[in-house]
């Protein structure tokens, strides 16, 4: 199970990943660390959340999917998962995402990678 991940604002982020500028990721969009394995960056509504980019079902970059009201669709076979939790709420995704806490310090967007396998 995935915990919720949130934009916090007030949390120490050193050892952080930095991503860029807060507003280089336009509300509604995302952007791809490329990182192995990739991670997408989502700016919704209530902040910035962060996800494994991978499609759970295929390979297929989430970041490049369909992105509304809080969920992202791969673009490959249609899944959709919950931006905040990860959780995959359509077939053929069964398997949810994982999460990781964002923080945006001073206008600048930070991921926290350290506890990933």
């Amino acid at each position: 199970m995935t915990e919720a991940t949130h934009t916090m604002t007030d949390v120490d982020v050193d050892g952080w990943h930095a991503v860029g500028p807060a507003d280089a990721i336009p509300r509604g969009g995302a952007t791809v660390l490329p990182l192995r394995p990739p991670v997408a960056v989502f700016h919704i509504d209530d902040g910035f959340f962060a996800t494994d980019d991978t499609c759970t079902h295929a390979e297929s970059s989430l970041g490049e999917g369909y992105i509304e009201d809080g969920t992202v669709e791969c673009e490959f076979h249609f899944a959709r998962f919950c931006i905040r939790t990860g959780a995959a709420l359509t077939a053929p995704a069964s398997v949810p995402l994982r999460t990781y806490p964002v923080a945006v310090r001073e206008g600048t967007v930070y991921v926290d990678l350290r506890n990933r396998a």
